[in-house]
């Protein structure tokens, strides 16, 4: 994984594990977080990242921490 994906990484395991709220995001009872709102909310909060290196970090993370639905719509951390 590259350095920028390394970085979004540690970003998602911060917002997905610990704080969703620190970017307006409320999971719904599974913790599944839409994509393209955590992209938006991230995004409006200083954080420039795309749904496809959100994908990236999950596809090519050596440890798996974080889930895509099976429709690739939403992710979640394990």
């Amino acid at each position: 994984m590259n350095k920028r994906l390394t970085k979004i990484s540690k970003y998602l395991s911060f917002v997905l594990k610990h704080h969703p709220d620190a970017i307006g995001l409320k999971p719904d009872p599974w913790g599944w977080i839409n994509i393209e709102e955590l992209v938006a909310n991230a995004d409006a909060n200083g954080k420039s990242i795309t749904a496809q290196q959100v994908k990236d970090v999950v596809a090519q993370s050596e440890v798996q921490r974080f889930l895509l639905s099976d429709d690739g719509l939403s992710i979640r951390a394990c």
